[in-house]
């Protein structure tokens, strides 16, 4: 079975021996969360990829054409892996390697255990023991996600009062990626709510910068390009679904 194989090579690629556990799938996220993709051959990454595409089997894949329904901008209450479209985008940290906490909720997390640990190999191969400035696209496939590429952004970190800097580097998240996207000839694209989980921005505040960055570069530009708003809680959900009505009653 792909599972005891999995274990037994993160288990020792990590040098850590796993107690039994009845969640197989559980355990496994956990060692690819604290794993180092160096030392991975080729049949690892298939048995992987075999595992991975086994579980994606198994949820319900929702279209990005399906919620825009011919829109062009959409709001969305749901969970951005299980999204098919041209690009998803994550709300990473700025060393770049996703998170290492394991099975830790957030999207970081949850983007790279499902993509696969290619992505983290392929991010760490880029960034050369730097660290990730806010506001830049970094792309990778999106292996084993219904999506065809991540892209990933680091947002600002607030401390305290909402500063200009943090708006900029907010603005810039969002624009960075929308230029990427029409650079590349992407139709579908779909933002994450960035910074405003564990980073602090405040939710009103962010929904705001989010939603006009994205209006105003697609009339600017007249990109053809469709763009979601993927929130996973409802509460974020409302606060978005508030200030698209009052768009459209602009």
């Amino acid at each position: 079975m792909n599972e005891e194989y999995l274990i037994e090579a993160l288990s020792s690629v990590n040098g850590v021996k796993v107690p039994e556990s009845e969640n197989k799938n559980q355990l496994i996220r956990a060692l690819m969360n604290i794993t180092m993709p160096v030392n991975l051959d080729g049949e690892f990454y298939q048995k992987q990829d075999e595992y991975l595409q086994g579980l994606l089997s198994k949820k319900k894949i929702t279209k990005a054409t399906d919620i825009l329904a011919g829109k062009q901008i959409a709001i969305y209450l749901g969970d951005i892996t299980e999204i098919e479209a041209d690009a998803i985008v994550n709300a990473c940290n700025s060393a770049l390697l996703g998170c290492f906490v394991p099975g830790h909720h957030c999207i970081d997390n949850a983007i790279h255990s499902f993509a696969g640990l290619e992505v983290r190999r392929d991010l760490m191969n880029g960034l050369q023991g730097k660290e990730e400035p806010n506001g830049r696209c970094r792309v990778t496939s999106g292996y084993n996600l219904p999506s065809k590429f991540i892209f990933h952004t680091v947002g600002p970190m607030v401390t305290g009062q909402v500063t200009k800097k943090d708006e900029e580097d907010l603005k810039n998240c969002y624009l960075s990626c929308l230029k990427k996207a029409d650079e590349m000839g992407l139709k579908t694209l779909v933002f994450c709510s960035i910074s405003t989980g564990l980073y602090a921005f405040p939710i009103e505040h962010a929904s705001k910068i989010a939603y006009s960055t994205v209006t105003d570069y697609l009339k600017s530009t007249n990109s053809k390009l469709c763009v979601i708003f993927d929130l996973f809680s409802k509460g974020d959900y409302e606060v978005y679904e508030r200030l698209s009505k009052e768009n459209r009653k602009v």
